[in-house]
């Protein structure tokens, strides 16, 4: 399997920010960031490994802090498109269709 296929698994696309550091601002950042979002350098191992099938999620609040820290958009984190959409676009879908869309569970 290879590593871009590795990639699209997974949940989040901090490791990916994280290896276009430097190596010493790499280092700093993955033993620095834990410390900053309040939370184990174990469990911010995992954040960086878990796959969109993992129930594991990051609060929103944790992954301002990282967003912040690389200058991007929480958005950019995750490794899903996100649909956008207006009221007209809502009121065409239905209930099943809005919620498969939305990546919501029935």
């Amino acid at each position: 399997m290879s590593v871009e296929m590795n990639t699209n698994k997974r949940k989040y696309n901090i490791l990916k920010f994280l290896k276009k550091l430097p190596y010493d601002e790499y280092a700093i950042a993955k033993r620095k960031l834990p410390v900053a979002c309040k939370v184990s350098k174990r469990t911010f191992e995992r954040w960086l490994y878990v796959t969109k099938e993992e129930r594991l999620e990051i609060s929103a609040d944790k992954l301002a802090v990282i967003a912040r820290f690389f200058d991007c958009s929480i958005e950019e984190l995750l490794n899903n498109r996100i649909p956008k959409h207006n009221t007209h676009t809502l009121k065409r879908l239905h209930n099943r269709e809005l919620i498969k869309s939305l990546n919501l569970t029935q």
